[in-house]
């Protein structure tokens, strides 16, 4: 559920706040107080603290009831066992927001504490307060002055427009202290702590509409509810980039034992599918964080993906082109007439490439030879931005200097084209002696980091200049109601019937109860066929020589059926038989994987990958959420490896890539329509087949959801 926008702006931008602990030693609550004065708070502060009567000149008050105002947010800053009374005092008397910092709640992961946490949100939702915490740091907002946590701020502070929401109070101040050494503009640093009501799904929809940040950093271990981080991911990247620094791994459940996809979909297969919907920037460091952050606040968006690189050396060129398609980057061909005009400006009587080495920094260096080159290239309009790796320094000899503030001068005076951004990147890890200005032309302190937030730019402008994708509207679909419970996995024959009852295209099957009834089967499928076993109880028949494949006669059927009971029997006696099921042989075509698993979550995501024996072996897959776009299906088909066979590998037979998308729509769709019922689906394999004739389904699982819809 949405959180109350008034009571969120209470908690940020609060015009009034209590400071109970506040306190003129250097404790928690100390620290807040002193913090609130440091960051400007320019409302009314009142210190709660009945051992003072005064601190640093501000009247002190001994308790919340003798306030002579209510104020809008209260800060609570003691130990868990003292929260509860001033807690609830401010409820009644009216306050809108509450700051608890102190631990000893869920993060205890006693029942003691996992009970006082559930009685925190008790008294949020009775009174209607948001509350931010426990176990927390606190909230900074530079911009509004709010200083309402205990955190040691860096003196000197650049205020921006980049806003943090982090779970984790420690990475939060490692952000403040990198940022602060690379100048980052900071405006929100939010600590969410154990999230017992405001998550940061609430802050990132706040943020989204706060007209003072322009990007959204996110630490996240986990989100408490998947969905509803996923509506904020989608609204906040509308308006604004997100970068996500994603902590930890997801539980896949016990679906992963019963079923390919579970194991095969991976522990943040939800996060990879955010990332295909939205294109937020998962980013694997603090470092990269920074970075990435940094370049989005800085840097206008580019109209396209081409990029133009060069550099000042042979080998970071080279390396820079590696890292660049490493990070997806498109480098084309520059036309004749570039080349030509940067020959002769240069000075060198061969052709350059993309990426180009401007053969020695003193070449581009020489008079105005960087501000020509820079001319040309934004007059072209076969690139949509330009990326120049320099040698950036930290001590440097003075004709290096020179080179060097040439460099940033030029940059400074840069035409700035609307559409094609000018980045420059370090071809080293860049620390320099004193901390840039804040208007400094940006420099990307490595060049792996720059490189993969420049394409993390291309994008996010891509998505937002695709006014279809933020028109989309999600698909209605109607609930599907199916009669299964518990967790033993269904029958092949159950899921068949199941699955191609909504759509799915199976190969002709039958389920025979005897031997001659296998022979008639097969006989009216007509042969080539294969003998499956049917039982609720064998999730994975190859492992017990459940199958029988390439029979091509009644003789052969009647044999192989026999033979394969007796040799399941033996296996797995306990195992219930429901029969022998009798399939149509498929030749032809790629063996593929379809499939659902429902994360915790987030709900039912959708994945697709090689199939049959490669399934797990090459682990070539793609993950997506329920229901999917036509589009978005083409799109993680597109994406695997395997992907290049559809399209006749080396002379092969092109396949029915377009058959493999729709039924993995189909697939999708069934699964949004009964969210909730299912914890796995595996089809696996999926044959494709040649081009025009679809594709066909040859083995089907459905692992029941033990915890209900």
């Amino acid at each position: 559920m949405k959180m109350n926008k008034s009571a969120l702006d209470a908690l940020l931008t609060p015009r009034s706040a209590a400071i109970v602990g506040a306190s003129p030693r250097p404790s928690v609550g100390g620290r807040m107080f002193r913090n609130m004065i440091r960051c400007g708070f320019a409302g009314t502060l009142f210190p709660v603290n009945p051992g003072y009567t005064e601190i640093d000149g501000t009247a002190c008050y001994p308790d919340m009831e003798s306030l002579p105002a209510v104020p809008d947010c209260v800060v609570i800053a003691v130990p868990y066992a003292n929260v509860f009374e001033p807690l609830e005092a401010a409820a009644r008397r009216g306050v809108k927001a509450a700051v608890i910092v102190a631990e000893g709640f869920a993060d205890a992961a006693t029942d003691e504490g996992r009970a006082r946490q559930a009685r925190l949100a008790g008294i949020a939702r009775d009174y209607g307060m948001v509350l931010s915490g426990p176990n927390s740091m606190g909230l900074i907002g530079l911009k509004a002055g709010l200083g309402a946590a205990f955190t040691t701020l860096p003196e000197g502070l650049a205020t921006g427009g980049v806003s943090l929401v982090s779970q984790s109070g420690g990475l939060l101040n490692a952000t403040i202290e990198l940022g602060h050494n690379r100048t980052i503009g900071f405006n929100y640093l939010l600590s969410g702590g154990n999230e017992a009501v405001v998550t940061s799904a609430d802050y990132i929809d706040w943020l989204a509409d706060d007209p003072g940040t322009s990007v959204i950093m996110n630490i996240l271990e986990g989100a408490r509810d998947g969905r509803r981080y996923r509506a904020a991911i989608a609204r906040a990247v509308r308006k604004k980039p997100v970068v996500l620094l994603k902590l930890g791994r997801t539980d896949a459940g016990r679906a992963a034992a019963l079923a390919h996809t579970g194991s095969l979909a991976g522990d943040n297969a939800a996060y990879e599918a955010l990332a295909r919907e939205a294109p937020i920037a998962l980013v694997r460091t603090i470092d990269e964080m920074i970075e990435t952050a940094k370049l989005f606040d800085r840097m206008k968006r580019p109209s396209g993906d081409r990029v133009f690189l060069f550099s000042v050396s042979g080998g970071a060129t080279v390396l820079a082109g590696d890292l660049a398609r490493d990070a997806g980057i498109n480098l084309p061909p520059m036309g004749d007439a570039t080349n030509s005009a940067l020959q002769e400006i240069l000075e060198i009587d061969h052709p350059f490439q993309n990426p180009m080495d401007v053969v020695g920094a003193p070449r581009l260096a020489k008079g105005d030879n960087l501000t020509r080159c820079l001319a040309v290239l934004l007059a072209d309009d076969d690139f949509d931005a330009i990326a120049f790796v320099m040698v950036a320094q930290r001590s440097i000899t003075d004709s290096h200097q020179i080179m060097h503030d040439q460099y940033e001068a030029v940059m400074a005076r840069a035409p700035k084209s609307p559409g094609k951004p000018i980045v420059m990147i370090s071809e080293m890890n860049w620390q320099p002696a004193e901390r840039p200005a804040i208007d400094a032309p940006y420099i990307a302190g490595t060049l792996d980091h720059g490189l993969r937030a420049l394409k993390r730019l291309i994008d996010f402008a891509a998505y937002q200049n695709n006014a279809e994708s933020l028109g989309e509207s999600a698909t209605l679909l109607t609930p599907l109601a199916l009669r299964i419970a518990g967790d033993t996995p269904l029958g092949e024959a159950d899921s068949t019937a199941i699955l191609e009852a909504n759509g799915l295209p199976f190969a002709r099957h039958a389920l025979a109860a005897n031997a001659g009834d296998a022979v008639e089967k097969a006989a009216e499928i007509g042969f080539p066929v294969a003998l499956k076993i049917a039982s609720p109880h064998i999730a994975h028949k190859t492992e017990l020589d459940g199958i029988r494949l390439n029979l091509t006669d009644k003789a052969a059927v009647r044999s192989a059926h026999d033979d394969l009971l007796d040799t399941v029997s033996t296996k797995m006696p306990e195992a219930r038989i429901d029969g022998v099921l009798v399939q149509e042989m498929v030749a032809g075509g790629v063996e593929m994987i379809l499939g659902m698993v429902l994360d915790p979550q987030f709900g039912p995501l959708m994945m697709v990958g090689a199939g049959g024996t490669l399934t797990e072996l090459i682990e070539d897959r793609a993950v997506g959420f329920a229901p999917l776009a036509h589009a978005q299906a083409a799109a993680m088909i597109d994406s695997l490896r395997i992907a290049r066979l559809l399209d006749g590998w080396r002379g092969g037979v092109k396949l029915d890539r377009g058959a493999l998308a729709d039924a993995l729509v189909t697939l999708s769709q069934f699964a949004a329509r009964t969210d909730g019922q299912i914890a796995a689906i595996d089809l696996n394999p999926v044959m494709v087949l040649p081009e025009g004739q679809g594709v066909r389904i040859v083995d089907a699982l459905i692992v029941p959801n033990s915890q209900g819809a």
